[in-house]
């Protein structure tokens, strides 16, 4: 029987609360965790690519979750090359289809991709449903308006040790547009929300969970990461867990490189780390 649960939030509906460290792993408290990341203004939209790996039913899926935070966002901001306002078509290329996944590699590369790892390597837990890797540079560090500048960053779904579903409810399945929904918050900058929030975000979903839109509270959070105007429906929600930022780097300032990665566990735990380094861990328990 396949478990299964990683994104950046599962719907066991829990109080987030930090537990310690397990034994050999490394941890920091030097790492500001709460520093924003968030790509730049002329960042997009990313030419994200879809593995054709993934059946045509699931990349179509995926497609229209790239569309559903656009939609969120009155397609006022367009994230993504082709999905524009009304269409969900979105590129496929085998250049994201790797037998023998180097994760560090994937940095390096020009593709934002969705990748269908059915090789889960071993350097991530098997306990981990999907992971969101995020590179990109660290500025202003121990500055009030510290931030981390996004500059690349893929989805990486655990075909390997867990089943996705498409449809209606299934045993021992995970829905994929939850799943995708929720990552792609963290692809565009979004953290998480606490347990209870109405909002995709939060640490942790089930099994039977099925959320294909976000709410207007994650609506809210993203407009005022990338300053947009609503209108009254996310407007009037409650706003964002960190005041909107502005970037203000010394000219001089190159940055820190840091390659960040966000994974939800399937016994309840939400990791995050930065450059192997577990930065933060909330248990849903």
């Amino acid at each position: 029987m396949r478990l299964a649960l990683l994104i950046t939030s599962l719907m066991l509906i829990a109080s987030c609360t930090p537990t310690g460290p397990v034994t050999g792993e490394t941890t920091s408290g030097n790492i500001n965790a709460s520093a924003p990341y968030m790509w730049s203004a002329g960042a997009f939209p990313r030419d994200l690519k879809i593995s054709t790996a993934f059946s045509a039913t699931e990349a179509s899926n995926i497609t229209v979750m790239a569309a559903a935070w656009e939609t969120s966002l009155e397609n006022k901001k367009n994230f993504f090359k082709d999905v524009p306002s009304g269409d969900t078509t979105l590129a496929t290329t085998s250049e994201v289809d790797r037998v023998n996944l180097d994760l560090d590699s994937l940095g390096d590369d020009s593709v934002n991709g969705v990748y269908k790892i059915t090789r889960w390597p071993l350097e991530l837990p098997s306990s981990a449903l999907a992971v969101t890797q995020i590179f990109g540079r660290r500025f202003n560090v121990g500055d009030s308006n510290e931030y981390v500048r996004i500059e690349h960053a893929d989805i990486l779904v655990n075909e390997n040790l867990y089943d996705f579903r498409t449809g209606g409810a299934q045993a021992n399945t995970y829905d994929l547009q939850t799943v995708i929904l929720h990552e792609m918050g963290h692809f565009l900058g979004l953290s998480h929300r606490s347990s209870g929030s109405n909002s995709i975000m939060i640490p942790s979903i089930g099994s039977s969970t099925v959320a294909r839109a976000p709410t207007n509270l994650d609506a809210a959070d993203m407009a005022s990461k990338y300053s947009i105007s609503l209108g009254t429906g996310a407007s009037s929600a409650i706003m964002a867990e960190k005041p909107l930022f502005k970037y203000s780097p010394n000219n001089a300032d190159v940055g820190t490189k840091v390659k960040m990665l966000i994974e939800l566990h399937t016994n309840g735990e939400c990791v995050h780390k930065e450059n192997g380094v577990v930065t933060e861990r909330h248990s849903t328990k």
